[in-house]
């Protein structure tokens, strides 16, 4: 991702997220390039990424599999892959505990309600 910055936690440089210029202003981006948030000037989207950078991670999130949407949780996060755990009693493969989803985006992996 060419423009963008990288965000670290002060305390321990964790990654945070990132930000980069989109749309006159400056897009706040997960730890895997999703965007939760509008681009806003550069000083709110870095406060977006260090007040919910991480803590969105944890949140509940959807997958696209075989044209219907799944609930699930993230158990790792990279720049380029996220790791989730399914989380849908009708999600129909019992036998998955884990699943690696490469360069997710909004069209197969989204954010959900609690």
């Amino acid at each position: 991702m060419s423009n963008v910055r990288e965000i670290r936690r002060d305390d321990d440089g964790a990654l945070m997220g990132f930000v980069r210029p989109a749309g006159g202003g400056w897009e706040p981006l997960t730890v895997f390039g999703y965007p939760p948030g509008e681009p806003s000037p550069e000083e709110e989207a870095l406060e977006a990424v260090h007040r919910s950078g991480l803590e969105v991670l944890t949140r509940p999130w959807w997958f696209l599999e075989d044209g219907r949407w799944y609930r699930c949780v993230i158990v790792e996060a990279a720049a380029d892959a996220v790791r989730i755990r399914p989380d849908d009693a009708g999600y129909p493969r019992e036998d998955v505990l884990a699943m690696t989803l490469e360069h997710p985006g909004p069209e197969t992996f989204r954010p959900g309600s609690r």
